[in-house]
């Protein structure tokens, strides 16, 4: 309206697996913001039928799907948590067709949006962000959360945070880092501070 462009606020949302990202996303969401969960889109790049489902399909093989066709993520998640390198060579094939979607979905969006991603810095999807929000918390509350969340053992669960980022390693990147080893409540209010800029 009136030909001039309001610019869009892009916040990157990260933080370690068990951080509590997840509940921050969804209060911003809450608070009116668009939320891209960038995690659930790499999810969905390998349901069947997509080119992420058979880029894994030839470059793992058929050990890790289903008999009817479905990828099983618990399986592969298990395979590469404990193999950097078969990582890096999965978020290698999905990454852009993520990027790509992400892309699409930004320019569709209004008002503030935030991209929602656990591997936000290591794909630098960073990039597209004009600040970037870290979720902290401390080692025991994330391995906490991540068995309870997931039904895993407790060195799976270790694998998945031994595979991302080290939190301190995160906050170098970070304009706004918020502390979650308390409650719900005392989370919602430390992103309310920041997303109203009311912090200190």
């Amino acid at each position: 309206m009136g030909g001039s462009e309001v610019k869009k606020r892009v916040i990157g949302l990260t933080g370690n697996s068990g951080s509590g990202k997840s509940s921050a996303a969804a209060y911003l969401g809450q608070l009116g913001a668009h939320v891209i969960d960038v995690d659930r889109i790499a999810r969905e790049q390998s349901d069947p039928g997509r080119p992420g489902w058979a880029a894994v399909k030839q470059a793992f093989g058929e050990g890790f799907f289903r008999a009817d066709g479905s990828l099983d993520r618990h399986k592969l998640g298990e395979y590469v948590f404990s193999r950097p390198e078969e990582l890096k060579r999965l978020n290698a094939l999905l990454h852009p067709l993520v990027m790509e979607e992400v892309r699409e979905r930004m320019a569709a969006a209004g008002g503030t949006v935030v991209l929602d991603c656990a591997l936000l810095i290591d794909t630098g999807l960073d990039s597209l962000a004009d600040e970037v929000w870290v979720v902290a918390a401390g080692r025991d509350s994330k391995l906490g959360r991540i068995k309870a969340r997931d039904g895993i053992s407790h060195e799976h669960a270790q694998n998945r945070l031994a595979s991302q980022l080290d939190e301190k390693e995160l906050e170098k990147h970070a304009d706004v880092v918020i502390e979650n080893n308390g409650t719900l409540d005392e989370l919602k209010k430390r992103v309310r501070e920041q997303f109203y800029g009311k912090s200190e």
